[in-house]
C-alpha cells in the first residue's frame, strides 16, 4: 500500500467529533478532520501522521476559545489478521503546535491533554488501511500469515 492509497483510505474516514471535559464547568468540543501520512520518511520503521484538529473550549464564566491543534505522531504499523487491517502501535507525539499558543488559564491547559490523548487514541484504535476483499491479491493476503514491512515509503504486506 502506497502513501497515496493509505491517504485516500484515511481521507474517506478521518472525520471525528467529540466532547471532552465536564459540561457546565470546563469542556472542549473537538473536531478532527485531517490526517496526513508519511511512511518511513523520518525513521525507516515508523509511520508519521500529521493530525489537524480544532477545539472549542468552554470554561464557565469565560468567553469561548477556539484552538487549532497541529500534532505530529509517529507509530509502528502492524497487520491484524483477524481484522484484515493495518493498525498502528507505539504512538509517540513528535511535535505539537497550538494556535493561539498562549494559554494562561489552568482549566484550558487541563483540557488540552485529553484532546491530544483523544486524537492519539483515535489513531491507535482505527485501522489506517483495511485489505479489500474485492481485490484478488489483497483477499489472498488476508488468509495467509503476512508480514508487514516498510519499503520505499510504502507498507508492503508479503507472505
Amino acid at each position: 500500500m502506497t502513501e497515496s492509497e493509505i491517504q485516500e483510505y484515511l481521507n474517506s474516514r478521518a472525520s471525528y467529533e467529540r466532547t471532552v471535559g465536564v459540561k457546565g464547568f470546563a469542556h472542549a468540543n473537538v473536531k478532527f478532520n485531517e490526517l496526513k501520512i508519511g511512511i518511513g520518511r523520518v525513521t525507516e520503521d515508523r509511520v508519521n501522521l500529521d493530525a489537524k484538529s480544532h477545539a472549542k473550549i468552554m470554561i464557565t464564566g469565560q468567553p469561548q476559545q477556539e484552538v487549532a491543534i497541529q500534532a505530529n505522531f509517529s507509530a509502528i504499523p502492524f497487520y491484524d489478521k483477524s481484522e484484515g487491517a493495518i493498525f498502528l502501535k507505539d504512538l509517540k507525539v513528535e511535535s505539537l503546535d497550538l494556535t493561539p499558543d498562549t494559554f494562561t488559564n489552568f482549566a484550558t491547559k487541563q483540557l488540552l491533554s485529553p484532546i491530544i490523548e483523544m486524537v492519539g487514541n483515535l489513531i491507535l484504535t482505527q485501522p489506517v488501511y483495511r485489505l479489500d476483499d474485492e481485490d484478488m491479491k489483497q483477499s489472498l493476503l488476508k488468509t495467509a500469515r503476512p508480514e508487514l514491512k516498510i519499503k520505499n515509503h510504502a507498507l508492503v504486506v508479503q507472505m
